[in-house]
């Protein structure tokens, strides 16, 4: 019984050093922190995930290259991302709608996406990410909070700057 105390105590000690005292990870993308990349000159790279699954919110983006309204959208995105001051109010992941890596790595490079994104590789499997997705059109953006729960959803295409300047303005 005393062993399995201290096996207990041990992982709780662990959770709090990686994690942070008090501060759950996001719970919907948390099971994909080794699958995240960011745009490295052409390549993309694993990140460290650690900070980033704490924002308070995050906006899942989900977008391709080939989609005039994502290339239309995009620079509103980096523009309010990149904006932020001090400890950020949202994060970003970027789900690939791209029919391949090259077109995804393409359309992040055109936009300077500094965000991460889901390994290209990852994104049919990724269930649980997925289902955020309206599939009534991209650019859909899903705002979801730590515990996995969505604050805003786009409905078309067409609200997705609504969505966007309302989150950003609050």
């Amino acid at each position: 019984m005393k062993s399995i105390k201290f096996v207990v105590l041990v992982l709780v000690v662990a959770a709090c050093a990686t994690w942070g005292f008090g501060e759950e990870p996001n719970v919907a993308i948390a099971p994909h922190a080794k699958d995240l990349v960011v745009l490295q000159g052409d390549k993309l790279v694993p990140v460290d995930a650690r900070e980033f699954l704490l924002a308070p919110v995050t906006i899942l983006y989900f977008g391709a290259g080939w989609c005039s309204d994502c290339r239309k959208f995009s620079p509103k995105l980096v523009s309010a991302y990149s904006a932020q001051t001090g400890k950020r109010k949202f994060e970003v992941v970027f789900i690939s709608k791209d029919k391949s890596e090259d077109g995804m790595i393409k359309f992040m490079k055109l936009e300077k996406m500094p965000w991460p994104a889901l390994s290209f590789s990852q994104i049919r499997g990724a269930e649980n990410l997925n289902r955020f997705y309206s599939g009534k059109g991209i650019p859909c953006l899903t705002v979801i909070n730590r515990k996995g729960e969505i604050l805003r959803q786009s409905n078309s295409d067409q609200d997705a700057d609504q969505i966007l300047s309302s989150f950003v303005t609050e």
